[in-house]
């Protein structure tokens, strides 16, 4: 009984710790995720314009199309992708980077036939989960601009529906750590897999939610940097580490977004202050 309640007294201390960390980091820590969230969309803009010849060649073999519309697709991929970073970094017209950031990305799942390779499938949902909690995001620091309250509180235009959003972004943002679970039994893997997956668990039913966001992108971080140092290596298993690398550094923006956010209304958070 006493190791039970110190553990539970130990965890109200690190969410404390939690909440007062993203207090701090109040002023900068939006910029920083929107800054991490758009990584992999840069980077695969910058992809787009060094392999130019080889995209097009891809979409002619694979899709059979012309010159020309392969030409358009390549075009659209890079211009979209570098204009929505842009707005998104600049903090204009949000709404509509994000759409055009989401549609790019449900177009490249068909070019690269993503549905048919789960693991592509989950990191691209989660990416998808990280646009809509930035959308969340806007319309919350919007609303406090227009009606004036103050930073976090709940905005009231949409409400419901901006609830659900967070929900749902949150749900696919956790969909991207199932790719990373460690393949083999050692007790060093399977305590970080079951770690790995109480937290993930914690930001789905939104229940110390913070602490759980900051935990993960905390370790998702670690391990990106050791795992996907695709600065040390050439080839072309450099490229799919880069890859790697910016995607994760992308979903640890959609983590650092849920840290600005909070866990919501509809959450158990919210449900526990009802009870």
């Amino acid at each position: 009984m006493a190791v039970t309640q110190a553990g539970i007294r130990w965890l109200q201390k690190a969410e404390d710790l939690g909440e007062e960390v993203a207090h701090r980091c109040r002023p900068f820590l939006p910029s920083v995720a929107r800054s991490c969230l758009v990584a992999t969309f840069f980077e695969d803009a910058l992809r787009m314009w060094f392999q130019w010849v080889e995209q097009q060649a891809i979409l002619q073999d694979h899709h059979n199309c012309s010159a020309e519309i392969a030409v358009a697709i390549v075009l659209l991929n890079l211009v979209g992708q570098l204009v929505g970073c842009g707005l998104v970094l600049l903090h204009l017209f949000t709404n509509f980077a994000v759409t055009l950031l989401a549609g790019l990305v449900l177009l490249q799942a068909h070019i690269y036939e993503v549905p048919l390779r789960l693991h592509l499938m989950l990191r691209n949902c989660s990416l998808l989960g990280g646009l809509l909690l930035l959308h969340v995001e806007n319309k919350e620091a919007v609303a406090s601009r227009i009606y004036g309250a103050g930073a976090g509180l709940p905005f009231l235009v949409g409400q419901r529906s901006q609830q659900l959003m967070q929900l749902t972004g949150r749900i696919l943002l956790a969909l991207m750590y199932l790719t990373l679970f460690q393949q083999y039994f050692t007790v060093a893997a399977m305590a970080l897999n079951g770690f790995g997956l109480i937290l993930m668990s914690s930001i789905v039913m939104g229940y110390r939610t913070r602490l759980a966001a900051l935990c993960l992108s905390l370790i998702l971080t670690m391990w990106n940097v050791t795992t996907n140092a695709w600065w040390l290596t050439d080839g072309d298993t450099r490229d799919l580490l880069k890859y790697n690398c910016f995607h994760t550094l992308s979903v640890v923006g959609g983590l650092l977004m849920v840290v600005v956010l909070g866990p919501g209304e509809v959450s158990l958070e919210q449900y526990k202050k009802q009870w």
